[in-house]
């Protein structure tokens, strides 16, 4: 009987789904460099490929079982360090447990990132994470696993399908207490409430270690609350009881919408396929790519606001020693605005312009005076040259710059006392 209820039966740790007939493939792997790789985990969990009812054969295409999971993973398995995100709200608990277990067995530091969503069974999936990275704006959501049933059923069959899911909780349960070093019981008591978490509460209750500070996940729901958009991706939440409130709501999301694949055109028979070009990653991902621009311009915006700021705290630094509060402006706010080196070596070039215009001024006194016509010799007789020797004019020169100087060190030291 016990067989029979098996496969008539599919038990569900997500929304229930119905036997899909065109799933998307919804996992990738890359290899980064000779020691580390990246599994991207996109979509909605399935169990099975299709199979065409009237040859009995696999339907061809990409889709996702344990099986071709497996037949990936081996080609990274090696690898030191392996990072996997995840944005999925879940699916089938049983292939949620296998890939949880191929990624546990796996030698290498492993990484888990939430890219917005770890729900239900792809929350198990992210246990298998040596380190749980997640923004604070991303979800994780667990709660007990529910079923999907066709067919006809006696009482007995019917306690027996009950006690299979009180199985499948207890399993759960205690894969996510190894984790949190939670009580099993108090998971269980989490996971029959449907317990929704953000990033920050995940963090305090030990299913992730760390708040990931890059850019917060955007998020929509469809209005009649059965598709979830989580960046880009369209997931289907049909089943949820308590999907948290705050999420907004568009009316144009439709629950009609299949879930999309995050590699659906990226690869050939469940090997990846290389692109050679930006043109063919954007044809391939549009989504991807924006948000990989997104990103950077926003990180690029961030730092120009923080360089900008650096570079007015250092002028405003030596705006004192300056004394001129115009070329000070000019190079904070003019057309031309510079750091505040290139502020400091204006203010050296102005005071020796402003040096060398004085000593032109006093020569020019000098001369309209008349002074170079007078005869008197207090020398005994030894002509004078008023203009000097070369030596003497720099002599003279120098002793100017060093009263202009000292004029304007005192002008400070009066401003400061009046400040004081």
């Amino acid at each position: 009987m016990m067989e029979n209820i098996h496969k008539r039966l599919r038990i569900i740790n997500g929304a229930a789904l119905a036997p899909v007939a065109n799933a998307p493939k919804f996992w990738n792997m890359a290899t980064v460099n000779e020691n580390e790789a990246e599994i991207t985990l996109y979509g909605e969990i399935l169990s099975r490929r299709p199979i065409d009812w009237w040859t009995g054969e696999p339907e061809p295409g990409l889709f996702i079982c344990p099986e071709e999971f497996l037949e990936d993973l081996a080609l990274i398995k090696d690898k030191g360090k392996i990072t996997i995100r995840i944005n999925s709200v879940g699916g089938d608990l049983y292939t949620g447990m296998a890939i949880y277990t191929q990624l546990k067995g796996l030698q290498g530091e492993k990484t888990v990132i939430i890219d917005g969503i770890a729900a239900s069974a792809a929350s198990l999936i992210a246990m298998a994470g040596d380190t749980i990275k997640i923004p604070a704006g991303s979800l994780m959501m667990i709660h007990d696993p529910t079923v999907y049933l066709w067919d006809v059923y006696n009482v007995k069959a019917l306690k027996e399908v009950i006690k299979m899911l009180d199985a499948a909780a207890q399993s759960a349960a205690e894969t996510y207490a190894v984790k949190t070093k939670l009580e099993v019981d108090a998971i269980r008591s989490m996971m029959h409430k449907e317990t929704w978490m953000t990033g920050r509460e995940a963090v305090e209750k030990g299913f992730a270690d760390e708040i990931l500070y890059e850019d917060e996940p955007q998020m929509v729901m469809s209005a009649d609350r059965q598709v979830l958009m989580v960046n880009g991706v369209k997931q289907n939440i049909r089943g949820y009881r308590n999907i948290p409130d705050y999420i907004p709501v568009s009316s144009r999301i439709t629950a009609s919408a299949n879930p999309q694949a995050v590699n659906k055109n990226n690869t050939e028979g469940g090997k990846k396929k290389m692109f050679k070009t930006v043109e063919e990653l954007k044809q391939a991902c549009p989504e991807l790519v924006k948000q990989i621009e997104d990103t950077a311009r926003e990180e690029g915006r961030k730092a120009g606001i923080t360089e900008e700021r650096t570079r007015l705290k250092a002028i405003e630094d030596i705006q004192a020693a300056i004394g001129d509060d115009k070329i000070v402006a000019d190079a904070k706010y003019g057309e031309k605005p510079c750091t505040a080196e290139e502020l400091a070596f204006k203010a050296l070039q102005q005071q020796a312009s402003l040096g060398k215009q004085f000593l032109q001024n006093l020569q020019q006194d000098h001369d309209n005076s008349g002074a170079a016509d007078v005869g008197a010799n207090p020398n005994a007789g030894n002509p004078t040259n008023l203009g000097g020797t070369a030596e003497d004019e720099k002599a003279a020169e120098a002793a100017a710059v060093a009263m202009i100087v000292g004029k304007n060190k005192k002008g400070d030291e009066k401003n400061d006392q009046k400040n004081a």
